[in-house]
């Protein structure tokens, strides 16, 4: 199902449930985390966030990017 802002990537809110109480069941990671560390859910938010659109750095010759 496509997210109301055209963005495939990101379930709507039903879909996030179904999709929660079923990664909850198998013990599957959604890739996000508490503050603790552990497995959580998809955030109730996610449709709110926006991507970072910062300037790109730059780095110096032979400087590494990390």
């Amino acid at each position: 199902m496509t997210h109301p802002t055209g963005d495939p990537a990101i379930p709507d809110p039903a879909e996030r449930a179904a999709l929660n109480a079923a990664l909850l069941a198998t013990g599957t990671e959604t890739g996000f985390w508490d503050e603790h560390g552990r497995p959580a859910p998809w955030p109730d938010d996610i449709d709110q966030w926006r991507p970072e659109t910062g300037q790109p750095t730059t780095h110096q010759p032979g400087e590494q990017p990390f």
